[in-house]
């Protein structure tokens, strides 16, 4: 029963993050751009949407951390997740600070060539963060399942 119980906690921590960071990739930030009026207001609708996402990735990492190392599913499974938490960290309290501290002087009265520079090198650098914490949370989706159909099948022969 405790292994059923770690294991539905991992599944929707793990289902949590890979769906809201697809619906946000995927519907909420594309439409916000296209919708709204300015990109200025759909930063500012994606700015804090982000943040929620970057802050429930440091936990959802923390915790699947902690239940792979509960079921024993080895370094790797326990390591990565701690990985991606720490990379949405880094988002969350650098990246998106730095955005929101040069994005009134790349684009505000008296925007320069240079600050417009550094936002577009901030934006691809949160971009390419936001993808590869994606792609490994599709990852772990992956090797956890891995790990459970390998477990289902070693508890299947210790009962014939």
């Amino acid at each position: 029963m405790k292994g059923t119980a770690l294991r539905t906690a991992l599944w929707l921590f793990l289902g949590g993050w890979v769906g809201s960071w697809a619906c946000f990739g995927m519907v909420v930030a594309p439409n916000a751009f296209r919708i709204l009026p300015t990109t200025e207001i759909a930063g500012q609708l994606i700015g804090p949407v982000l943040g929620t996402l970057h802050l429930y990735g440091l936990v959802a990492g923390v915790a699947l951390a902690l239940l792979a190392g509960a079921l024993g599913r080895g370094r790797f499974l326990m390591a990565a997740p701690l990985v991606m938490a720490a990379m949405c960290a880094f988002s969350h309290f650098w990246v998106s600070r730095e955005i929101s501290a040069v994005r009134p002087l790349a684009f505000g009265p008296g925007g320069s060539v240079e600050m417009a520079t550094r936002f577009g090198d901030l934006h691809r650098l949160s971009m390419g963060l936001f993808l590869a914490v994606s792609a490994a949370t599709l990852l772990l989706v992956f090797l956890h399942a891995r790990a459970d159909a390998r477990a289902a099948a070693d508890s299947s022969r210790e009962h014939r």
